[in-house]
């Protein structure tokens, strides 16, 4: 039976009470459902995180302009879009598993390549690959420190990764934990942490309720 896509799974996704679940190929089906609206829905929602990102990446990493990023989990591309606006003209790669949302993506033309990409698993990608890696709104479903040494292998030395976790879950998963390891392995240093700040503030199931911390690390 073809499966009805006319309402999103947001209560799968969009979760306050942070029960979400990791598994990349059922939050992708969720993501299908969603692409053709994710965008607008998000726009209203008040969705700042791909704009302050990219303003964040512009600011610490050296060869911004030029610079090749990766977006991990570029979903429908509004993270790629607010690269192109803050001036970045360096190839974009975008790694998704929502095929729908990649879809969407493409059709903006920003993105030199874009694949299904189970973020979970090693990145395909060599070596000192990027110069900068973005992701933003994707760490609530993605287990951050085995993605974070996938980052600091991709990254050349001096590249920069820009991330957002939910404020929630900054202390409940360890991310400080998980970076404090990253630089006592010497493959990162840590150039900024921000405090919450506003994520979703039109939602209401989000609100005054889940915030976000944007995190920037450099590789060593």
């Amino acid at each position: 039976m073809e499966r009805d896509t006319t309402v999103t799974d947001h209560d799968k996704i969009i979760r306050s009470d942070g029960k979400v679940s990791m598994d990349g190929a059922a939050n992708a089906v969720s993501y299908d459902a969603w692409a053709d609206d994710y965008d607008s829905e998000l726009v209203a929602w008040g969705y700042e995180a791909p704009t302050r990102a990219a303003a964040l990446l512009a600011t610490h990493l050296d060869g911004f302009a030029t610079a090749r990023v990766l977006d991990c989990g570029c979903g429908t591309g509004m993270t790629g879009a607010a690269l192109r606006a803050e001036g970045c003209t360096g190839a974009l790669t975008g790694y998704d598993m929502s095929t729908a949302s990649l879809d969407v993506a493409r059709d903006k033309g920003i993105y030199a390549d874009l694949r299904q990409v189970d973020l979970n698993a090693t990145l395909p990608m060599a070596a000192d690959a990027v110069d900068g890696v973005l992701c933003i709104g994707v760490l609530t479903y993605v287990e951050a420190g085995p993605l974070f040494r996938e980052w600091a292998r991709v990254l050349r030395p001096g590249g920069v990764a820009v991330f957002t976790c939910r404020d929630d879950f900054w202390g409940s998963r360890g991310f400080e934990a998980t970076l404090s390891e990253l630089e006592d392995d010497a493959l990162i240093r840590r150039l900024e942490t921000t405090g919450p700040m506003p994520y979703l503030p039109g939602n209401p199931e989000f609100a005054d309720k889940v915030r976000v911390i944007y995190g920037v690390f450099q590789a060593r």
